[in-house]
């Protein structure tokens, strides 16, 4: 999640006009459309499965309502443990994103990476909703292609930064005919969508004013009022001290409204940057570990 709203690098001369343009979008739209404001799709692909030295499988799905979903589904080399879904954060595609879960099919970890509405080949543009509903059309199918295995391997879902958020948010809510998810992991989640688009416009004065229509941002989703709802799977929660983009206290925000099933682990570094420490990783897989026993 490297950046929130309409805000990308501008000097403060080229900024002004974004931010009036903002506003008065902001003004228009409603409280139905902002959260489409929380999405930077990049088209381009930047690094390939197979350029990293990863077998992976591309995986089309066809949404209910019509659009196109483009996937990566990287494979083990080994005897599979389990499945996880990957969600991303709100910037860029996939391909930006896999180097966070490339090393994972080496330990026994096949990964779904989902590519919302909007992101790479994905088709349509995103909102909370829409993009929620994409994770449910993705889990179906691995519903079903669980369902085909031998072992029935189990599923886990991992998200970063809004993607983080949404894995909250969609474990709690998520219909009973589909596969069980196992275990929840976080890094670097904001816990409220109207709160952290709040301090966004709160970090620079051009923004400031911004602040009032940002707190209009739909709340219904916020992952803070779902924590508390997942009760009998284990969840990892993990943020860095360092994080200037969603700032440490989201994660304890959430942490807090957790019932005794979360692990809280401390990283270091920037925004989910987290995994680049082989301590972090090893932590990581003695969780996906025990949540299996």
């Amino acid at each position: 999640m490297t950046k929130i709203l309409l805000l990308p690098l501008l000097s403060s001369k080229r900024l002004l006009p974004v931010v009036l343009l903002s506003f008065v979008f902001i003004l228009m739209a409603g409280c139905t459309s902002l959260s489409t404001l929380l999405f930077y799709p990049k088209k381009h692909y930047v690094y390939t499965p197979e350029k990293l030295g990863l077998s992976a499988e591309r995986i089309s799905i066809t949404t209910s309502d019509g659009e196109t979903l483009a996937n990566w589904l990287l494979t083990s080399p080994i005897e599979t443990k389990g499945t996880i879904l990957f969600l991303h954060g709100n910037g860029e595609n996939i391909s930006t994103h896999i180097r966070s879960v490339a090393w994972l099919p080496q330990h026994g970890y096949e990964v779904f990476l989902l590519d919302y509405r909007g992101y790479g080949e994905s088709t349509g543009v995103s909102t909370l909703t829409s993009a929620l509903s994409d994770i449910e059309e993705v889990h179906r199918w691995l519903s079903g292609r669980l369902k085909n295995t031998q072992n029935e391997a189990p599923l886990y879902i991992f998200g970063q930064s809004l993607g983080g958020a949404l894995a909250i948010t969609y474990t709690a809510n998520y219909q009973p005919d589909l596969h069980k998810i196992e275990a929840l992991m976080t890094e670097s989640a904001p816990a409220s969508w109207p709160q952290i688009a709040r301090e966004a416009m709160r970090s620079n004065w051009l923004t400031w004013l911004l602040q009032i229509p940002a707190s209009l941002m739909p709340g219904e989703y916020d992952p803070e009022d779902h924590i508390a709802k997942i009760t009998n799977i284990p969840m990892l929660l993990m943020h860095s001290k360092e994080d200037t983009v969603v700032e440490y206290h989201h994660g304890q925000q959430l942490f807090e409204k957790t019932n005794g099933n979360a692990i809280w682990l401390e990283t270091t570094g920037g925004h989910i940057a987290g995994l680049n420490d082989k301590n972090i990783r090893q932590s990581f897989l003695d969780f996906l570990a025990s949540a299996q026993n």
